[in-house]
C-alpha cells in the first residue's frame, strides 16, 4: 500500500486521467478531489477536521431575510466572490475583507458574500454588497429532499458514478488501502447538486451584472468553482487571489500540470516569490506574483500600536493539528508559565469546539485567544517568538520579525522546506524542546523584508486594468 502523500495522489490522478472524467458534463473529480485526499488521509495517517455548530433560529431567520433578497442589477466592472470570514478594524470597529474590500473601492464592482460560520459580519463598511444565502438554501434544501427520498435523480446519479468511477475507486482501495465508494458516491452525488444551482444562480447574477472581470478567493468553493466554469463559457476572465500561503501538501494547490479544467480560474494572483516553486496548477493557470495590500498597509500599524514584548510567545494553532499544538502549548505553560506571557491564537474554526477537544487548556498559564475581535497581527506584532506547524501565519510572523519554531506534527517538515532546510528553523517534537531554544535563543530569524512581494495594491490594480481600462 502506498501513503497518500500528494505525490502519491497526484500519480494516481495522473494513472487514471482523473480531473477529465465527468458526469453530465460535470468534472465531478475536480470539485471533490480536495474532500477526496482528505478522506483518503483519514483513513489511512489519521486527519480529523472540526464541525460547525448546528443553526439556531435566529441565524436561519436572517439567512432566510438575505436570501429572499432580489437579485443584484447594477452593471460592475469587477465582480468580488469571496465568504464572510471578516476582521474588525481597530480603527474604524468594522469588519473588514481584508483581501478584497481595500481593492474592490478603486473600481465598479460588485462585491458577492457567502454566509461564514452561519452568518455575515456588521457593519462592513462596503456599499455595493450583495449576500448569496439564497444559494446555500437552495442546495442544502434540495440535497436533504434528494436523500430523504432517495429520489430518482439520486439513483440516476450513483448508476452513472459507478459506472464512471467503478474502476477508479477500486484501485483507491488497492493503492492505498480503504474502500470509500459508497462514501465517495454519496459525497459526488451532493457536489453535483451543489454545483448545478451554483451555477444556475451564478449565471442569473452574471446575465444582470456583465462585468469584466471575476475575483475569487478560494477558488474551490463552490460558487468560485461555478463562476470560473462561467466564465469560460461566457469569455469573461476569471482570477483567484491567495487567502494565504500554499504547502507543498495542499491538495487545491497541487495538479499535474497537464490537467487543464474548466472550473479552475485563468489567473492566480500569490503573494511571495517563495511560492513560485509551491504552487502547481494546471499549465493553463497563468501566475502573477503580487503581494499582499493589507499586510503592507497593516503592520506600521500594529507594530506601533502593539510594540513586540521580549517575553511574550505565542503559538498558533491549527484545525488540524490544534490536538498536538495545544498539549505542547499547555505543556510549555507550565514550564515557563510565570515568566512569559504565552498567547494561544486559535483559527476561527476551531472556536466552536477547542473547549471539549482540548481540555487541558483550561487553567493553563496561557491567554487563550477565541475570538475576532482583533486581528493576529496584533499578537504577531507583540510576540517575540512564534510556534506552529505548517500555517500561512508563519509567514506572516516573520514579516513581524518574530523568532521562529515549528513543530514537527504530521508533514510540518516536507511542507515547510524553504524555512526548515534554506533558513533552519528548528523542527522538534516536544516541549521541553522548545523551552531549550527559548531559554537559550535558539529560535531562528528570517529576513523580514523577504517574505511578501513589496508593491502589493500597486501590482494587483495593474493585474485587473489590463481588464478594465
Amino acid at each position: 500500500m502506498k501513503q497518500p502523500t500528494i505525490d502519491n495522489f497526484l500519480e494516481f490522478e495522473k494513472k487514471h486521467s482523473c480531473n477529465t472524467l465527468r458526469i453530465d458534463g460535470i468534472p465531478i473529480w475536480t470539485l471533490y478531489r480536495y474532500e477526496i485526499h482528505n478522506t483518503i488521509k483519514r483513513y489511512t495517517v489519521g486527519r480529523e477536521e472540526g464541525s460547525q455548530t448546528a443553526f439556531s433560529k435566529a441565524e436561519l431567520i436572517k439567512m432566510a431575510l438575505n436570501a429572499i433578497k432580489p437579485l443584484p442589477r447594477k452593471k460592475a466592472d469587477v465582480v468580488f466572490v469571496a465568504d464572510g470570514r471578516r476582521n474588525r478594524n481597530i480603527e474604524t470597529g468594522v469588519y473588514e475583507n481584508i483581501f478584497f474590500d481595500e481593492l474592490a473601492k478603486k473600481y465598479n464592482y460588485l462585491f458577492l458574500e457567502h454566509p461564514d460560520n452561519h452568518t455575515h459580519l456588521e457593519p462592513n463598511g462596503m456599499e455595493n454588497i450583495y449576500y448569496t444565502d439564497r444559494v446555500a438554501f437552495e442546495t442544502n434544501i434540495a440535497v436533504k429532499i434528494s436523500k430523504k427520498f432517495n429520489s430518482k435523480k439520486r439513483l440516476q446519479y450513483a448508476q452513472k458514478i459507478k459506472k464512471v468511477f467503478g474502476t477508479v475507486f477500486k484501485d483507491v482501495k488497492d493503492t492505498f488501502g480503504p474502500d470509500v465508494e459508497e462514501e465517495l458516491t454519496e459525497g459526488f452525488i451532493d457536489r453535483i447538486i451543489y454545483y448545478q444551482i451554483n451555477k444556475r444562480f451564478c449565471g442569473k447574477i452574471l446575465d444582470r451584472v456583465q462585468p469584466k472581470l471575476i475575483m475569487e478567493l478560494c477558488y474551490y468553493s463552490m460558487e468560485c468553482f461555478a463562476y470560473s466554469a462561467l466564465g469560460k463559457e461566457r469569455g469573461i476572465p476569471t482570477a483567484e487571489y491567495s487567502h494565504g500561503f500554499a504547502f507543498p501538501g495542499l491538495t487545491p494547490m497541487q495538479f499535474n500540470s497537464e490537467d487543464n479544467v474548466e472550473v479552475l480560474p485563468d489567473h492566480e494572483l500569490i503573494y511571495s516569490r517563495t511560492q513560485e516553486g509551491i504552487v502547481h496548477l494546471p499549465s493553463a493557470v497563468k501566475m502573477h506574483t503580487v503581494g499582499f495590500p493589507f499586510f503592507e498597509r497593516e503592520r506600521e500599524k500594529y507594530q506601533t500600536k502593539f510594540p513586540k514584548n521580549d517575553k511574550t510567545i505565542c503559538f498558533i494553532s491549527t484545525e488540524r493539528e490544534g490536538i498536538e499544538i495545544s498539549k505542547i502549548a499547555a505543556a510549555v505553560s507550565e514550564k515557563i508559565g510565570d515568566s512569559y506571557h504565552i498567547i494561544y491564537k486559535l483559527h476561527p474554526k476551531e472556536f466552536s469546539f477547542y473547549k471539549e477537544r482540548y481540555p487541558w487548556l483550561e487553567g493553563k498559564r496561557l491567554e487563550i485567544i477565541d475570538t475576532i475581535d482583533n486581528h493576529i497581527f496584533r499578537y504577531l506584532a507583540e510576540s517575540k517568538i512564534t510556534i506552529s506547524t505548517c500555517s500561512a501565519s508563519v509567514w506572516e510572523s516573520i514579516g513581524f520579525g518574530c523568532g521562529t519554531i515549528l513543530l514537527d506534527i504530521n508533514d510540518t517538515g516536507s511542507n515547510m522546506p524553504y524555512l526548515v532546510e534554506q533558513q533552519k528553523v528548528p523542527l522538534v517534537n516536544t516541549a521541553d524542546e522548545v523551552v531549550d531554544i527559548i531559554k537559550n535563543h535558539r529560535e531562528v530569524y528570517v529576513d523580514p523584508e523577504s517574505i511578501f512581494e513589496p508593491n502589493a495594491m500597486e501590482n494587483i490594480c495593474s493585474f485587473i486594468d489590463e481588464f478594465v481600462k
